[in-house]
């Protein structure tokens, strides 16, 4: 291992911003020399183990001229032939290059090499090195076009093909030649390495380098390439020093491997033991990979090794059979890496005594961490460590539920590629971190894997292909789907005994054996991402699956070979899994029609690990009325209740027309039922108020409001009267009187979002406030702490001690009536402690309807009710965030300006549950005031934007998306609207401004009982849409500037692939946005009270063209734009 000596520098950066303005930025960073390496080079490497180890084993391997036999070459005989094909391919007339004019060193020239493994092919990459030659390794996987794209994308102008390529190798040629590009293709030489004329026997005069190893040091010695799993393959170009970097970072010890020699982890495998001096045994190419055969050469191998190199797919191998347990376990170190181990693989190979050890690196950056530990001691073998010198070169980037993409930086000797602007390598890669050790890291899978559904809902495949391909020896691969779609799905793969049982009982009954696996992966994975036994699709046995070198699944590859199946999977579930002949019901009555449905959703929500299990898990009943949401049914089972209904009812001449909101829009089996028939009868509207129960039906105009005004008497209804001072024993309970802890208490919901991580760092900065008491949805107080910490890394918000020392954090659900989940002691003590509620977590979900929100309306009332409750002379203030979507449905106040008043017309909202429901928490405010004496405050909060400090903007929300449409169709529409934007950090602090004037314990004559305030959370000063637009160009974005209509139609017209063109997943919305023949009226909102309280809204500026260039800069980063 080297010895790696940091050295400070600091870099003074000018960065333009406008005319006349710049922005100097220090960079300081810590930058690592080049370590003390055992040589400069490859060509210098395999000369000093000649000489100094000459007779001493370097490799063992075989061909199949010697069966099970391993043969051995020492270092002197790696060094005679690679000397031998160094003097062969010299005298190719045109190969060589010769020293550009007044230049010692010749240009840098690359040849491509296309051949079956074995080790003939390290030694003619290390001649082409000898050579000053650059050796381009390629996979036999790939298909003629990307070989070609390979050899023109890195400028080779010879390919050299072993004899299973020459059609393979014609064929390239053959393209390129259409492009005008000329390759010479050369028939590979391989001489004997043992036997008659093998090494030993044959006079091998010695090849001189051409170049000095110093010459050699940062020319590029080899190039490898990924495996084209999103596309074609990339080149990675690996220097001498990456790659001897790369081999001194690694365990001195034997080792073996049975991996390709163009696969990075398997390239790197045999160069890691060379350069310590240790024999490495080679699977033999001609043998099959089988756990029996790699078992055979293992024992076979003269020199014991004690390493084992591995990808997935070999451990897989060897796991099925004792033997190969056995095997594993004889190693004193089993290095992976490539892709994931399913745990309970992983976990079986560990309990088994197998040393597991995971390695993570890129071809890119060489290795990078490891799971190295004492075996013995510590089990946690799929957890990586972040230590030792990689600590200072390595940044983990968050990606929300505590998920990061890894990012090398600049320096670090290994790194061999940049992609970002500083110099850094932004990987792709995905890590979970551990729960409480903050520097382990476990990989879960790429960034590019992962699936954006038709909701805005991303799925991580990999977990849950691993999760069912590694735990059932009956399934052998698994693909998961769902690009572009509502609902995830899988094909399947059967191993041998799984075809067995299909063609022994069918398919019905192998799904129904590998369902429990499926059950376990759902149980981990979130609720969109869950797999339904409708979506499985089972492949036939034997099915060839495109495949990386690495044993990983090709995904573009699978997807385009199994669209036709894919597709006739969607159609099966689409129509409810109908097949031929299969007959509906046809149900007329509501009694039957509610307890159809009630046997229906009860069979979706059904927790088993068997399909045919009996329902249970402890929801509660589920009535008539029940709020399906509320029960639990979450998106994709509202799909499926859907497709159910499809499926089993016969609903004539609509049955093509039902909706696929029906679950949403009627949210209760009462409500549905009385839809659905209503719909047989031919209306589907017009039902009867006894049949509707408690809830009138949601339907158009009036039924709205009245809906609306029947929640907000409801609930405003159930405000409890203030406790009078002296009638309650909560302040032996508080964790500190304000007075004696110096401040305010403050409580907080929603600190777990974006808004909210920046309020909670807000209110902890303020000298008058002591605590702040964050309540989140979570398991225990531990995960809501631990949730809270990932929102504030996400947003890049860092709380210094004094601040921390503020927090503290609890599990809860604030619509529990019951002590909003809390515990009898921590509920105690925060009722008599508290003093202000900011309430800022809300569901947004555009699709659920008005009645589904209704445990949140009696969320609000929870929170009313423990201020109203406190023993404190001066109740807390309860604030609520709202939106400005309260005023935004009617014709009120286009063209003037909205009062920060409570609106008397539920008509103001806009005609979403969404917007409704908090008109609705608004009105039981203001009642609560007026009748109850509550102290409130509603936070009317318009649109918010990126913040000041790293421009971090939610890269799924619609202005972002549409910026995001420059790196497809390379254009931005051209507005008439000025619209008020809102930096998030300068929102919270406007939030914090209030809480902290109107909120305390300290009430004055305009803040006692009874009183209640809207503030305008909003920028009052527009922005310009022509600085938005230079703003962008100032980010470095090019694109042209179109009508507002031709932008919308363009987008229209452009790649409908939501993943690689996101943008247009919110086509529908942008017509109707920005779309139609005229603008929408924008409505101006008064700020004047809200300004008098809050100096951050009174000083506020409209965004600028630097603030916008900000956020440009933070997508640019993160990979958001291109």
């Amino acid at each position: 291992m080297p010895t790696f000596v940091s050295r400070a520098s600091f870099t003074l950066t000018s960065v333009h911003l406008s005319p006349g303005k710049e922005l100097v930025v220090l960079q300081y960073s810590v930058i690592m020399p080049a370590p003390k390496f055992h040589a400069q080079s490859l060509t210098e490497l395999v000369a000093l183990r000649a000489e100094t180890q000459p007779h001493d084993p370097a490799v063992h391997t075989g061909s199949a001229e010697f069966g099970f036999e391993l043969q051995t070459l020492t270092y002197l005989e790696i060094q005679q032939a690679v000397d031998r094909l160094a003097a062969y391919y010299s005298s190719i007339p045109g190969l060589l290059a010769g020293p550009a004019e007044g230049q010692e060193a010749f240009p840098e020239r690359v040849v491509a090499v296309l051949t079956s493994t074995a080790i003939d092919e390290s030694l003619l990459e290390i001649a082409l090195a000898k050579l000053g030659l650059t050796g381009l390794l390629l996979s036999v996987n790939n298909s003629v076009a990307a070989v070609a794209h390979l050899c023109k994308q890195t400028s080779s102008n010879h390919l050299v093909y072993g004899t299973k390529f020459a059609d393979a190798a014609a064929e390239v040629k053959q393209a390129l030649a259409k492009e005008g590009y000329e390759l010479e293709i050369i028939p590979e030489k391989r001489f004997p390495l043992w036997g008659p004329e093998g090494i030993r026997v044959s006079k091998i005069p010695p090849y001189p380098a051409r170049l000095s190893p110093e010459q050699e040091n940062s020319r590029t010695c080899v190039i490898l390439h990924s495996s084209g799993s999103t596309g074609f393959p990339k080149p990675v170009y690996i220097t001498h020093l990456g790659l001897i970097a790369n081999m001194a970072y690694s365990i001195p010890k034997t080792g073996f491997s049975a991996l390709p020699l163009f696969h990075g982890f398997g390239h790197f495998s045999i160069f890691r033991c060379y350069y310590h001096g240790k024999t490495f045994t080679l699977m033999p190419p001609h043998l099959p990979l089988t756990s029996a055969n790699i078992c055979k050469v293992i024992r076979a191998s003269p020199t014991r090794p004690v390493q084992h190199f591995a990808v997935p797919y070999v451990l897989k191998l060897l796991a099925e059979t004792v033997e190969g347990i056995q095997t594993l376990a004889d190693f004193e170190a089993v290095s992976f890496a490539g892709a994931a181990v399913p745990d309970d693989l992983g976990d079986r190979l560990v309990a088994a005594g197998v040393s597991l050890i995971s390695f993570y690196g890129t071809t890119e950056t060489g290795a990078l961490l490891s799971s190295r530990r004492d075996c013995k001691a510590d089990p946690g073998w799929n957890w990586l460590r972040v230590e030792g010198p990689i600590t200072d070169y390595i940044e983990m980037a968050p990606q929300g539920s505590d998920t990061f993409e890894v990012i090398v930086k600049d320096g670090w000797p290994a790194k061999i590629v940049s992609n970002r602007e500083d110099g850094a390598y932004c990987t792709k890669d995905l890590m979970l971190r551990h729960p409480e050790k903050k520097n382990w890291f476990k990989y879960i899978g790429r960034l590019d894997d992962t699936l954006t559904q038709t909701l805005g809902e991303k799925t991580n495949p990999v977990p849950i292909e691993l999760a069912i391909r590694g735990n059932s020896p009956l399934v052998t691969e698994c693909i998961v789907f769902g690009d572009g779609r509502p609902q995830t799905g899988a094909l399947i793969l059967p191993s041998e005994s799984g075809a067995k049982i299909i063609s022994e009982s069918g398919e019905k009954q192998y799904i129904e054996a590998i369902w429990p696996v499926i059950a376990d992966a759902n149980a981990a994975a979130p609720s969109h991402s869950r797999i339904l036994p409708e979506m499985v699709g089972i492949l036939p046995f034997g099915t060839d699956i495109p495949v990386a070198t690495k044993m990983s699944i090709l995904r573009p590859a699978c997807y385009k070979k199994f669209a036709p199946i894919i597709e006739s999977i969607y159609e099966r579930f689409e129509r409810g899994g109908t097949g031929p002949g299969q007959a509906k019901v046809k149900i007329t009555t509501q009694n039957e029609m509610e307890s159809f449905l009630t046997k229906a959703i009860t069979d979706v929500l059904r927790p088993s690990t068997t399909i045919t299990s009996s329902a249970g898990g402890g929801r509660g009943e589920l009535g008539a009325e029940t709020d399906l949401f509320a029960y639990g049914v979450d998106s994709l089972q509202a799909t499926r209740v859907r497709n159910v209904i499809n499926k089993g009812l016969e609903l004539g001449e609509h049955q093509a027309s039902l909706g696929q909101n029906i679950v949403y829009e009627h949210p209760s089996i009462r409500q549905l039922a009385a839809y659905l028939v209503g719909l047989q009868a031919g209306g589907g509207h017009s039902i009867s108020t006894q049949a509707q129960g408690s809830y009138k039906q949601e339907g158009e105009g009036a039924a709205h409001e009245e809906l609306m005004w029947d929640l907000v008497n409801k609930f405003s209804s159930q405000i409890l009267s203030p406790v009078i001072n002296g009638n309650s024993s909560d302040h032996s309970d508080t964790i500190g009187h304000n007075s004696e802890v110096g401040g305010e208490i403050v409580v907080l919901t929603g600190a777990t979002g974006s808004l909210g991580a920046h309020i909670l760092d807000q209110l902890t900065r303020r000298r008058s406030i002591a605590r702040v008491i964050c309540l989140s949805r979570a398991s225990s107080d531990a995960e809501s702490l631990e949730r809270l910490q990932a929102s504030l890394q996400q947003r890049q918000r860092t709380l210094a001690p004094e601040s921390w020392s503020k927090v503290l954090s609890f599990a809860s659900d604030v619509n529990n009536s019951n002590r909003l989940g809390l515990t009898a002691g921590t509920y105690k003590m925060i009722r008599a402690s508290a003093t202000a509620i900011v309430h800022n977590a809300w569901p947004v979900n555009f699709n659920l309807s008005l009645p589904s929100f209704e445990p949140h309306i009696g969320g609000i009332v929870n929170l009313v009710n423990l201020a109203q409750s406190s023993g404190r002379e001066v109740k807390p203030t309860v604030f609520f965030s709202s939106s400005v979507s309260t005023v935004q449905g009617g014709r009120w106040f286009e063209g003037k300006t909205c009062p920060e008043d409570f609106m008397s017309e539920a008509g103001t909202a806009a005609g979403m549950g969404y917007g409704r429901s908090k008109w609705c928490v608004e009105k039981v405010l203001e009642k609560a005031a007026k009748e109850k004496q509550a102290r409130v405050g509603v936070f009317r909060i318009g649109q918010l934007v990126g913040d000041t400090e790293n421009g971090i903007w939610n890269e799924t929300e619609a202005w972002p998306l549409m910026f995001r449409s420059v790196s497809t169709i390379k254009a931005l529409p051209f507005l008439d609207e000025k619209p008020s934007w809102l930096p998030v950090d300068l929102a919270a602090s406007a939030i914090a401004d209030l809480v902290c004037a109107t909120g305390g314990s300290q009430s004055g004559p305009d803040t006692g009982p009874g009183h209640a305030q809207v503030y305008h959370v909003l920028n009052p000063c527009a922005a310009n849409w022509q600085d938005v637009l230079d703003g962008l160009k100032l980010g470095g974005l090019e694109f042209e500037t179109l009508d507002r209509r031709d932008w919308v139609r363009k987008l229209g017209e452009s790649d409908a692939d939501v993943v690689k063109n996101p943008t247009y997943k919110l086509l529908n919305f942008y017509q109707n946005r920005i779309g139609q023949d005229k603008e929408r009226a924008e409505i101006g909102f008064a700020t004047e009270i809200t300004a008098s309280l809050s100096p951050t809204i009174a000083n506020v500026k409209s965004p600028t063209r630097e603030l916008v260039a900000l956020w440009a800069a933070n997508w640019r980063q993160t990979g958001f734009l291109q």
